[in-house]
């Protein structure tokens, strides 16, 4: 019997062992030196800016006019933003600005608005109260992608992108955005949030769409080459000429503990090289082209709980995106994902996931699940729900499905390992409607009992000495970007 090992792997809302070969590759992100004085180098970034003149200056010229801070959204890490923001501040007052002109403003995208309660607990009181006085007068916003009223039509960009974009762009003397880079399947390197976080649905179906995001130059990690950034920068230059004005960008490299590891600001794309050849110094780890790949779901993932079908589809398919020189996982290879997937759907919080993926079973590929896009993009009672409770966005799964497109065409096999099923301890069922074995066979991929009966089933397309690359904390430690040799 081949020698193993053990490694302890996300499952849910656990960590659990598992046995892989002996000379599993399990790649890691080495340490990270991290900023020790936080507060001097955001000061630093904004007052030496890259193709901008100083935050300072831009404030100054900003006068009376209303100035917008605005920010990825919750689903990225807080502690960036609890830095920065007040940073911002000291400048802006210091120029002459008063609180009372400045306006935080979430960048949500389709994601769904978020509450009060959650943007407290987010910002932590001493900025929440510095923006939600107790009237109803609010200055701490959700960018709202089917507000009519407050979004701004500007035009199309060079590679044909409609764009339309929330109307504070337009407006605000001076627009300032707070992202955050990471290694992502969505452009290589996260940044330049605007194009994300403020668009109507509409506009992003230009980015998101499926000719774009499942387009053979899209299915890579390379910043530099991606189709899918070409589309961003586009639209990004579109919102500028719109506007008459630049956005100014106070970009986030994160290390462990979302603690920063880099802090870099100015125009975009002029900070864009600088701030990936940091990112790429950070987390790029050399790996081998993958026969198996192997990644524990953890149970909350970006989207909420990963029993929803979708949000655990996205969140195995996903990682295997990221590389650079050649694909992570060699045609006709395996992916397995540890994760409880008990097709529980929240349709408070995802009101047309429910709809979507029963379209997506009817649909011989994702290429035709595009016929029912403007459906969605006009269903009132969806848009509703997404208005006013707190609800994502009526065309948010399509993106899911579209972005896990490429490994369900590419690998041979794409296994759930720890499934409810109606005999397995791990995993007791808690499973409604088609469940968690039918939910997974509906999206393309194989259900398992646990990780023994996937590793069986792999072995049947791989050999008994397959090439194995194991993440099996991918989405709870710091993330690598794979450069395959």
């Amino acid at each position: 019997m081949p020698k193993t090992k053990k490694i302890i792997a996300d499952y849910w809302d656990k960590k659990i062992p598992i046995q892989v070969p002996e000379n599993t590759i399990v790649p890691e992100v080495p340490p990270i030196e991290l900023i020790e004085d936080p507060h001097s180098a955001v000061i630093n970034a904004v007052e030496n800016p890259i193709g901008s003149p100083p935050l300072s200056e831009l404030a100054r010229q900003a006068g009376s006019g209303k100035v917008v801070i605005a920010h990825d959204d919750l689903t990225r890490p807080a502690l960036p933003r609890k830095i920065i923001i007040p940073v911002l501040m000291d400048i802006l007052n210091a120029a002459g600005i008063r609180d009372e002109q400045v306006f935080l403003l979430s960048g949500n995208g389709n994601h769904c608005k978020w509450s009060d309660t959650q943007f407290r607990r987010y910002f932590g009181d001493e900025i929440y109260c510095r923006f939600r006085p107790h009237g109803s007068a609010s200055r701490l916003l959700n960018h709202d992608c089917h507000d009519r009223d407050n979004l701004t039509f500007m035009g199309t960009s060079e590679m044909g992108d409609y764009v339309e974009y929330n109307s504070l762009l337009k407006e605000a003397a001076l627009f300032i955005y707070c992202g955050t880079v990471l290694p992502s399947n969505w452009g290589g390197m996260t940044g330049t949030g605007v194009i994300i976080g403020m668009p109507s649905s509409r506009s992003m179906v230009s980015t998101h769409g499926l000719p774009v995001v499942g387009h053979r130059d899209s299915c890579h990690g390379d910043h530099r080459s991606m189709y899918y950034r070409s589309h961003k920068q586009a639209v990004m230059a579109r919102i500028e000429k719109s506007i008459g004005k630049r956005v100014f960008y106070v970009d986030s490299v994160l290390g462990s503990a979302t603690r920063l590891a880099g802090i870099f600001a100015g125009y975009s794309p002029e900070i864009n090289e600088p701030t990936w050849q940091l990112a790429e110094k950070l987390y790029t780890v050399e790996v081998p082209q993958a026969d198996v790949l192997i990644y524990g779901i953890p149970r909350i993932g970006l989207y909420g709980e990963t029993s929803n079908p979708l949000i655990s589809l996205a969140a195995v398919c996903a990682p295997p995106r990221i590389w650079r020189n050649k694909p992570l996982l060699r045609e006709g290879g395996v992916v397995i994902g540890l994760v409880r997937c008990t097709g529980h759907i929240d349709d408070n919080a995802h009101a047309s996931y429910r709809e979507v993926f029963n379209l997506y079973k009817r649909c011989l590929s994702a290429y035709e699940l595009q016929e029912y896009e403007e459906e969605y993009l006009n269903r009132q009672d969806l848009i509703f729900k997404y208005r006013h409770c707190y609800s994502y966005a009526p065309i948010h799964p399509f993106w899911l499905i579209y972005e896990s497109e490429y490994i369900l065409k590419w690998a041979g096999k794409v296994i759930f390992a720890g499934v409810p099923g109606r005999e397995n301890p791990l995993a007791p069922p808690q499973i409604e409607g088609d469940g968690g074995p039918g939910a997974v066979r509906s999206m393309g991929c194989t259900p398992a009992r646990d990780f023994e009966e996937a590793w069986q089933l792999t072995q049947q397309i791989v050999g008994k000495n397959p090439t194995v690359v194991a993440c099996p904390q991918f989405w709870t430690t710091v993330r690598p970007s794979f450069y395959v040799i």
